[in-house]
């Protein structure tokens, strides 16, 4: 990434938010459905433990007022849990939002300061719990810091409001205060730390995806590019057909595989008639567009298997596996009429080519693709003194 990239992951020090809203809601998307998830447990459990005191408080109060006042106040509070549980499951950004969860909680606490004053002695019992909440807050419920910050300042604002009401004395609250504040800051620090590591942690992630985008582009660069100079190397750059080296390549492959198989193999030389003429009259522009249009219509007769490519200048070579020097007359027919029936244009020139065709099969005197390109040679330059645009076939001895 880039150091102006860096600088927008910058997280704040005391929301542990990214400063960019931007990224931090992005941040949200990609971990809400695992908070709401985490957040939907942490309500039954929550839910769950507040309905475990309910067999305690009917041994302690038995069939009282009291004791049907405290069991409303829990149900209300289970009540109020469990449907935000259930809400959350097609309401998953409502933890990235967090107003509901705040809502549900101060509720919560607030219920819990209304039944403490039903239970006898419960002072030390509620101050205790409520320490242990106030920790509890910060680490177990998935929601926003600041949003935590005003549950924790109602919690302990209530308590302390209720305990100026109830006469406590300045150094019974400054106490109850240090208590009450002390679980609170350990919970925000802890909750700073994880929420700081957690957003860390997406920063690196978002590294290593681009890191490994940027990767996957420079492989593709790289394939693309070594499928380019591959094709560089093995093709005539002008026409597009198999160049020299490549072509003679393919030709002892095939010769190979005939001698093995013993099967025929047929070479051919194709030259374009007067084709200097073509290039002194209407110029080279002209005259290499028509070297494409030949080259295209040269290979419509042929099979995949076939191999063509730019012998030199105005000429051409063909190398037809599996097929004798009379068959590859057949095709050469075919290339010869498609050639004089067709007209090709360029910038409002047009021109009509032909072109004389030699044709030698594999023998077993050969040794490579020289010997067999000779006798083709030869046979070239008889169809040129026959007349041009003709084939001339080289029959095996």
């Amino acid at each position: 990434m880039t150091e102006s990239q860096n600088k927008s992951y910058k997280i704040s020090p005391w929301t542990a938010e990214f400063r960019d809203p931007v990224i931090e809601r992005d941040y949200c998307r990609t971990v809400e459905r695992d908070n709401a998830r985490f957040l939907r447990v942490a309500l039954v459990i929550w839910g769950t433990l507040l309905m475990v005191f309910v067999p305690l408080e009917w041994i302690a109060l038995g069939n009282s007022t009291a004791f049907y006042v405290l069991f409303a106040i829990r149900l209300l509070n289970v009540t109020a849990l469990l449907t935000l549980a259930f809400l959350l499951r097609a309401r998953p950004h409502w933890v990235s939002w967090g107003w509901p969860v705040t809502i549900v909680t101060i509720l919560g606490y607030l219920l819990f300061f209304a039944y403490m004053r039903y239970i006898p002695d419960s002072g030390p019992l509620g101050l205790a719990v409520l320490m242990l909440l106030l920790f509890s807050l910060y680490v177990f419920v998935p929601n926003r810091i600041p949003l935590n910050n005003l549950i924790a300042v109602v919690g302990i604002s209530t308590v302390m409001a209720s305990s100026i009401m109830a006469g406590l004395d300045a150094v019974s609250l400054l106490y109850m205060a240090i208590l009450l504040i002390w679980p609170a800051g350990v919970g925000y620090f802890t909750a700073l730390r994880i929420s700081t590591g957690n957003r860390r942690a997406y920063h690196l992630l978002q590294q290593a995806e681009q890191s490994n985008s940027e990767l996957q582009r420079e492989i593709r660069r790289r394939q693309q590019l070594e499928k380019e100079l591959k094709w560089q190397a093995q093709t005539d750059p002008l026409t597009g057909l198999f160049n020299r080296r490549q072509y003679e390549l393919l030709f002892n492959q095939e010769m190979a595989s005939a001698r093995r198989n013993k099967t025929p193999l047929t070479l051919g030389l194709i030259d374009l008639d007067h084709f200097k003429a073509i290039n002194d009259k209407y110029g080279h522009d002209l005259g290499d567009h028509v070297l494409c249009q030949v080259a295209d219509i040269l290979q419509q007769p042929l099979r995949d298997s076939d191999i063509i490519g730019r012998f030199g200048g105005e000429e051409f070579i063909i190398i037809l596996p599996r097929t004798d020097v009379d068959q590859a007359r057949v095709v050469a027919e075919r290339m010869r009429l498609a050639l004089t029936e067709t007209i090709i244009s360029h910038q409002g020139q047009t021109v009509v080519v032909s072109a004389t065709f030699a044709l030698a099969e594999l023998t077993p005197e050969d040794k490579d693709i020289n010997s067999v390109i000779r006798r083709a040679d030869d046979a070239l330059y008889e169809g040129k003194d026959s007349g041009r645009n003709c084939v001339v076939c080289v029959r095996a001895a």
